[in-house]
């Protein structure tokens, strides 16, 4: 007489994972005085259905009550990995993590943000490994809270499957998915050691190289954009310095779409805010100096490009 059990489609994976001690996921997470949503985050991270991930914490030199919250969290479930570290950046703090990381995958999320529900990482992870994907990813949504109201919109994908990262040519968002960890560390993709802006250049990188990334429809992230904090010089230098290089890249690998995505982002206010409040900084007009001289008119020509530079860069070049 046979029995057979109705074990789901991971049941063997997942036993022999725990002999070996491999993790599914390794969650990666900054940390940076951000003890007023820290809890909220963890919390969506230790009641995830996928029990077999860690949890790597980068505390990055907090001043607040969040190196407390985590070592109270730490106490209680093994899977937390807290990290102790000077105040470093949180691109430095992503490629330590990277380098310690033990899971199959890896979910970049940050210390302000959470889970859209208690399914997301095992559902990613599942479709992930049933589609043979480097990168998968699911839908996310963004809050902001204006006058004590909360507003907020969905990104999401209209369809399950494959997309081409040609077709799709998008820099931002790269929370909303996970990356297989070899991938990662085999082609060094990891993030630049800028303060700021330093996620899109290793999303794009991530994406060209591996070409192609599956999508769900679900919605796996939600993403707080309640805390913007005026920009010091340095974080508002190195800002261009990534939006310099996501340039680079889009011209270098004919990404056009991406590259006119990306030159209208100069347009924007977080960045002509920066530039003017700190337009009299040398090392600041250098870096917008060699944005616009190196910006190419002939790709905004022949693609017929939509774009048009603010005045108030050309007169920073007028008068360096």
């Amino acid at each position: 007489m046979y029995v057979f059990l109705n074990y789901n489609e991971n049941y063997f994976e997942e036993i022999l994972n725990s002999y070996l001690k491999t993790k599914a996921i390794s969650i990666i997470i900054p940390v940076f005085n951000t003890e007023n949503y820290l809890i909220d985050c963890l919390n969506s991270v230790i009641n995830q259905t996928l029990r077999n991930i860690e949890i790597i914490c980068i505390d990055d030199g907090s001043t607040d009550n969040s190196s407390k919250i985590l070592k109270t969290y730490s106490k209680y479930d093994d899977r937390f990995v807290i990290v102790n570290q000077k105040n470093k950046g949180s691109g430095y703090s992503r490629n330590r993590g990277i380098n310690m990381s033990k899971g199959q995958f890896i979910s970049f999320l940050d210390s302000d943000d959470m889970y859209y529900n208690e399914n997301a990482l095992e559902l990613l992870y599942n479709k992930a490994k049933k589609n043979k994907a480097t990168i998968c990813g699911g839908g996310m949504e963004k809050v902001r809270i204006i006058k004590n109201q909360t507003v907020s919109n969905q990104t999401l994908f209209d369809y399950e499957g494959f997309i081409n990262y040609l077709d799709y040519q998008y820099d931002y968002d790269y929370q909303r998915f996970i990356y297989k960890r070899k991938f990662l560390t085999k082609n060094n993709l990891y993030f630049p050691r800028y303060l700021r802006y330093q996620d899109p250049p290793f999303f794009i990188k991530a994406m060209s190289t591996a070409k192609r990334f599956y999508v769900i429809k679900n919605i796996t992230n939600i993403y707080r954009k309640n805390i913007d904090k005026e920009l010091n010089l340095k974080q508002v230098i190195d800002m261009f310095y990534g939006l310099k290089e996501c340039l680079d890249l889009g011209e270098k690998m004919h990404l056009y779409k991406l590259y006119n995505t990306t030159l209208n982002r100069l347009n924007m206010k977080l960045f002509i805010k920066g530039a003017k409040r700190f337009s009299k900084n040398r090392d600041l007009r250098k870096i917008i100096c060699k944005i616009i001289r190196c910006i190419n008119n002939d790709i905004i020509k022949n693609y017929n490009l939509n774009f048009s530079l603010d005045t108030f860069y050309r007169n920073i070049t007028n008068n360096i």
